[in-house]
Formats: structure tokens, C-alpha cells, sequence
């Protein structure tokens, strides 16, 4: 039998450690991309993904292009998967990229693991990929992302009108923005 190997800490807060998905992440992100009402909540796919699905895209990496992909991991335990931050559509010309994050379990909701995860993500984008502004995606509907958003600086920028079904019915979609650099004055 051949050993797990997991990759290396990339960034870490003490609490929270980003790094690289390995398979041993597998279950984690099968049990969330399979929690049909978790998925519908941060707009992902809704019809369920299956382990072998999920597997090669951990072994493709989970992007493409210019796309980076980090498991957030818990330091203290055991370094457990809680969630996972993608950035997308990284424009390194005009230092732009789009951000999606989600926890794993909801159970971990509420203990600040997203804002961990975020603010290292934005960390990254800034001092590693010279990206000056972020956006993301959200459901109108979703208080406690809003409140989160809102308190790391975030701010909307559109609106998407019954843009995503969900839950039996069309919900509107927001697009928030937060300058990491260089803000236009």
C-alpha cells in the first residue's frame, strides 16, 4: 500500500494552512460537492459529482490556466480539510482576478475559518500575484457571506437580477469588489 503523501503548507495564519489539494482531500471535497443544499448556497455545481470525478480533477490540480486552487487545511487538527478558496480568471495584466470560496462542512460555519481563508487568499493575490483588485459572487440571500464580505472590505459592484435557481426559485446574484492596491482615488 502506498503512502499518502499531502503537499506542503503554501501559506498559514497559525490556525488555518493553505496549500495544494492532494487526494487525500478527496472525501472532503466529495461530501460538500455532494451536500446538494451547501452547493446551491455558493452557486456550485448542483446536480452531485461523483469520487472518481473528483479524484481526477484533484489529480488535474482543480484549475486551469492561470486559475489557482488552495485547500484550507486546520493546523491543530491533524490537518483536517475545512474548505477551499479558488481564484479565477487571474488577469496579471490588469491585476484582476475573481475569488470563490466554501467550507466543507457547515458544522465549521461560524468559527471564523472563512475569514482566515479569505484574508490569506487576498494576502496571496497581493504579494505574490501583484493583483490589485478581487472580486466575487454571491447570493443576495446569503447574510452571514455578506456580513463577512462587508467586514473584510468588500463592496457591490452589480447585481445580477434572478440570475441563479435555487431552492425552486430565481435569487439574484451581487458582485462585490475590494481593492487589495493601489485603489483609484
Amino acid at each position: 500500500m502506498m503512502d499518502v503523501v499531502t503537499p506542503a503548507v503554501l501559506l498559514t495564519d497559525g490556525v488555518v494552512a493553505l496549500r495544494r489539494p492532494a487526494l487525500v482531500d478527496g472525501p472532503a471535497y466529495s461530501r460538500m460537492r455532494n451536500d446538494l443544499a451547501l452547493v446551491s448556497s455558493v452557486m456550485g455545481f448542483r446536480l452531485g459529482v461523483s469520487e472518481q470525478t473528483i479524484e481526477a480533477w484533484i489529480a488535474r490540480g482543480g484549475v486551469e490556466g492561470d486559475d489557482l486552487l488552495f485547500t484550507a487545511v486546520l493546523v491543530a487538527d491533524s490537518h483536517r480539510p475545512v474548505g477551499y478558496v479558488k481564484m479565477y480568471r487571474v488577469d496579471r495584466f490588469s491585476r484582476h482576478a475573481w475569488v470563490g470560496l466554501s467550507l466543507f462542512d457547515e458544522r465549521d460555519a461560524g468559527a471564523g475559518y472563512g475569514r482566515r481563508i479569505l484574508t490569506q487568499a487576498c494576502d496571496y493575490l497581493r504579494d505574490f500575484v501583484a493583483i490589485r483588485k478581487i472580486s466575487l459572487e454571491v447570493l443576495a440571500t446569503n447574510a452571514r457571506a455578506l456580513a463577512l464580505y462587508a467586514a473584510l472590505g468588500f463592496a457591490e459592484e452589480g447585481r445580477l437580477t434572478s440570475q441563479f435557481f435555487t431552492g425552486g426559485r430565481f435569487e439574484d446574484v451581487l458582485i462585490l469588489s475590494r481593492f487589495l492596491a493601489d485603489a483609484p482615488r
